[in-house]
């Protein structure tokens, strides 16, 4: 299903909501596997959905990529301003979206460590292991995108919000999985 110029369509609003769920999942997972001792099975436990989670927002992030190239998005509203820098931040969040995956994936895989997806499956480590290489991508992991993300959070959910209470316009319900927009 297509967007229309007033509204994002279904299968673009549940990837959003879908993808939103998954990245607050992976924040909270890493928090709760800090509560357990090294060794401790939850521990790890916690650090596998981390992982499964991440490898989700990995593939349905590009496919959310690949749905919004081939089907349209609505008509932005706001101020000549107010779309590019919405256009911008939007941008950021994709690549965030893949960038974040990628780079902890490939923290791991330079690490020489395997990577367990989905308590079902270990993807190897491919690559020779470069303790260096490791820490500059947990480096960009943990730290500059990590960050970079909770910055764009809080432009998108404000954004969203100024166009709501005080814009009054339809951005925010155009995107929210229940109801019209006017």
């Amino acid at each position: 299903m297509a967007s229309t110029p007033n509204s994002w369509s279904k299968a673009l609003k549940t990837l959003h909501w879908l993808i939103a769920f998954f990245i607050l999942f992976a924040w909270a997972s890493v928090e709760l596997h800090e509560l357990y001792e090294k060794g401790d099975p939850m521990r790890g436990w916690w650090m596998v959905g981390h992982f499964s989670v991440g490898f989700a927002v990995l593939f349905l992030g590009l496919f959310r990529l690949y749905w919004r190239a081939t089907h349209g998005r609505p008509t932005l509203y706001g101020s000549s301003m107010q779309k590019p820098v919405s256009l911008l931040i939007q941008s950021l969040m994709y690549i965030i979206m893949i960038g974040m995956p990628l780079s902890g994936l490939l923290m791991r895989q330079f690490a020489g460590r395997d990577t367990t997806l989905f308590w079902l499956f270990d993807l190897p480590a491919l690559f020779s292991k470069n303790i260096e290489l490791a820490k500059q991508f947990a480096f960009i992991h943990k730290e500059f995108l990590w960050n970079a993300l909770l910055i764009l959070l809080v432009l998108h959910i404000g954004g969203a919000l100024w166009h709501h209470l005080v814009s009054k316009d339809n951005t925010l319900r155009q995107m929210l999985p229940f109801g019209k927009t006017q």
